[in-house]
């Protein structure tokens, strides 16, 4: 099917087409559309009217045995949410059926010792320790599939995008005392960039 010259983006068959007009090739890239959601332990009641977050609480794994807004954290209270935030994910991934995800943009400044690389596909049960090891600030990296995937930013937020919503996997994360908002991950990489 043709695009006419003037569109950007068009729908078919459930997928979003884009045609950039700047695209040296001016071909067509088919891109699967996703749910995306911002998954965190910040309660949206202490939002400002822009959505900033205005409660003072800690944001990284070195901050055990710092108190925050008078309650100190301890490293079994930090486990905890960090065990929510991994079953979270992972609730998201068997829902929507994603077995496996690809490592991107991998960024390792500490040198960590890692046994996979960028473009590396791993199996959904190293997805947890991923997630771990990144929340504990070790290294980042994207995990991608063409269907979905879950990233991570600055101050303890993940993101997460599956090709359907799921709302077992929404309620999973309630349950384990996250907070989730339809939101677009601020760490998607244009497919065009090298």
């Amino acid at each position: 099917m043709a695009l006419p010259a003037f569109a950007t983006e068009f729908h078919f068959d459930g997928m979003r087409v884009n045609r950039d007009l700047g695209d040296k090739l001016g071909e067509a890239r088919i891109r699967i559309s996703v749910n995306e959601y911002r998954v965190t332990k910040y309660n949206p009641a202490f939002r400002d009217h822009s959505g900033a977050y205005t409660k003072v609480e800690w944001v990284s794994f070195t901050q055990i045995g710092q108190t925050f807004s008078g309650i100190l954290l301890t490293a079994d209270e930090y486990e905890r949410v960090e065990e929510s935030y991994i079953q979270a994910a992972l609730s998201f991934l068997r829902e929507s059926g994603l077995l496996s995800m690809r490592v991107a943009g991998l960024e390792n400044p500490r040198l960590q010792p890692l046994d996979f690389q960028n473009d590396s596909v791993l199996p959904s049960d190293r997805i947890g320790e991923i997630i771990r090891r990144i929340l504990r600030e070790e290294f980042w990296c994207r995990l991608e599939e063409s269907e979905g995937f879950i990233h991570f930013g600055w101050d303890y937020y993940m993101y997460i995008g599956v090709p359907h919503p799921c709302p077992t996997a929404r309620a999973r994360a309630t349950e384990l005392g996250l907070y989730v908002d339809e939101l677009a991950s601020p760490y998607v990489e244009d497919e065009d960039k090298s």
